[in-house]
C-alpha cells in the first residue's frame, strides 16, 4: 500500500498481501459484486493497443473493480482522519513502468468519466456515490493482462513545517488503516509501521529539529520510495518523537515522507 512502507519489497509484498484478502473476501461473498478475479479495476480487452473498445467488468487481475477501490479509500479515510493517504498506481505488468498513452474512465448507467491518471501511474479515483450505487466499472484502452495495481500508504504531513507530534499521529493512523483493510492472520505477513522516513534524492541532505535544543539530522539512510528508486533518509522513529510532541521538524525543500 506509499506504505511506502518503506522498502519496494515491503510494498510490493503489501499489494500482494491486500489482494489476496480481496480474493479471499470474494470466494466468502463479502465483495458480491467483484469480478472472479480478485484484482480487477476495469480492464478493457482490446484488440489493437490504440484502439479503445471498453468492456465492463471483464476479469483481469490487474486493476480492482471501482467498488473496491471505493470502499478502500473511504475505509482509510475515515480510519486516518487523513493523517494517511491511499494510493494507487497502475503500471504496465511488463516493463514496470507508467503506460504513457493510458486511459480509463468510470463507466456506468448514468457516468462516463475520464479518471485522472499522473505521468508516473497514479489514479485519483473518483469517489462517486452515484457511481458506487449504479455498480459503476473502471474501462482502459488497453489489453486484458497488460496492467498490475500497487497501493501506497503514505504519511500525509504539512508541506514545510510540522511537530513531532504529527509524525506520532501519522505512524498511528497507519497502523489503523492496515488493521481496517487487512485481517490479522495477513497483517502477521508485513512488518510494523515503525517512524516515518523524511527523504530526498541525493546525499548530504538535512533536516532542522527545534525543541529543547536546535539540531540538524543528516539525511543519510538509504531506502527505497514508491518509485523504486533510491533514495537517502532522516529517520524519525516513533517511540522517540512520542517523548518530545511539541519538537518542530522543518525540512529542506525537496523532501518527500515514507513510514519506516
Amino acid at each position: 500500500m506509499r506504505a511506502i512502507i518503506s522498502s519496494t519489497t515491503t510494498a510490493i509484498a503489501l499489494s500482494s498481501i491486500l489482494l489476496a484478502s480481496l480474493s479471499v473476501a470474494q470466494a466468502q461473498g463479502t465483495v458480491a459484486s467483484a469480478p472472479a478475479s480478485a484484482v480487477a479495476i476495469a480492464p478493457a480487452s482490446t484488440p489493437d493497443e490504440g484502439q479503445s473498445v471498453e468492456v465492463k467488468a471483464v476479469r483481469d487481475p490487474a486493476i480492482m473493480p471501482y467498488k473496491t477501490a471505493y470502499e478502500l479509500i473511504t475505509k482509510v479515510r475515515a480510519a486516518t482522519k487523513d493523517h494517511v493517504q491511499f494510493l494507487i498506481r497502475v503500471t504496465s505488468i511488463k516493463t514496470k513502468a507508467p503506460v504513457p498513452d493510458l486511459d480509463i474512465y468510470l463507466d456506468g448507467a448514468s457516468i462516463h468519466e475520464k479518471v485522472e491518471v499522473s505521468p508516473t501511474g497514479f489514479v485519483t479515483v473518483p469517489l462517486n456515490e452515484a457511481a458506487f450505487a449504479e455498480g459503476a466499472e473502471f474501462v482502459s484502452n488497453k489489453k486484458k493482462g497488460s496492467l498490475q495495481v500497487e497501493f501506497f500508504l503514505q504519511p500525509n504531513l504539512p508541506t514545510e513545517v510540522f511537530k513531532y507530534a504529527d509524525i506520532v499521529e501519522s505512524v498511528a493512523a497507519a497502523q489503523s488503516a492496515m488493521k481496517e483493510i487487512l485481517p490479522w492472520y495477513l497483517r502477521v505477513f508485513l512488518p510494523t509501521v515503525h517512524g516515518i522516513g523524511i527523504c530526498y534524492p541525493n546525499q548530504d541532505q538535512s533536516v532542522l529539529v527545534k525543541g529543547g535544543e536546535e539540531k540538524n539530522l543528516v539525511a543519510n539512510s538509504n531506502e527505497t520510495d514508491r518509485m523504486r528508486n533510491k533514495v537517502y533518509c532522516a529517520r524519525f522513529p516513533v517511540k522517540e518523537a512520542a517523548k518530545a510532541q511539541g519538537n518542530l521538524v522543518m525540512p529542506s525543500s525537496g523532501w518527500q515522507a515514507i513510514f519506516l
